[in-house]
């Protein structure tokens, strides 16, 4: 019956029309995993020559992601202080994505690439809420599609709790869950 509900809640909530890269797409699909790691602390793009992006990773606590993307590029970073959160995304794209700015929850921007094609920008809908990963598509030199995931944070456990919780066996993977409402938008921009 969990089962059941939790499949209903998924399909008829707003967070769910929007899951996947919108449009068709091209290229191989990739999503950074490592929320259940930790908060994003950092982000690292990988620029080319020519300034488009090829490549991301995110920082989950201490640990960097894979990186995702096109071989190449200068890798570039932005390290967010002791309890700092992305809360907006905007950039470009054509055929690739070209720019990428990141902001924080203290009015802290990094830019990243320089700003071509049509601009799109995807934010927190809720007060509280934060980037909790992203998604999105490359090919063969850039990457061609981004999508965020938004939601609130999972509340720190004492480790009492942690420690009573860790002992006591759950047959769903949801169960104890305190991850709010999330919203994921994804972007790709063909060559007008």
């Amino acid at each position: 019956m969990l089962l059941f509900l939790t499949l209903v809640l998924l399909l008829f909530s707003p967070a769910c029309s929007a899951q996947e890269l919108q449009s068709p797409g091209f290229g191989s699909y990739f999503y950074i995993k490592g929320e259940e790691l930790g908060e994003i602390q950092g982000i690292r793009v990988f620029v080319g020559i020519l300034g488009l992006i090829k490549g991301i990773q995110l920082r989950f606590g201490e640990h960097w992601s894979p990186r995702y993307g096109a071989p190449g590029g200068r890798a570039r970073e932005f390290l967010l202080e002791e309890g700092e959160r992305i809360t907006a995304v905007d950039g470009s794209a054509r055929l690739c994505i070209w720019h990428l700015r990141w902001t924080t929850s203290r009015g802290r921007q990094a830019s990243f690439g320089r700003a071509a094609g049509t601009r799109f920008s995807s934010q927190a809908p809720s007060p509280g809420q934060q980037l909790l990963t992203a998604n999105g598509q490359h090919w063969f030199f850039c990457l061609s599609g981004i999508g965020f995931k938004w939601g609130f944070a999972p509340q720190k456990l004492s480790t009492q709790a942690s420690t009573t919780a860790s002992q006591k066996p759950s047959t769903d993977p949801g169960e104890g869950s305190t991850m709010g409402p999330t919203f994921h938008l994804g972007f790709l921009y063909r060559l007008l």
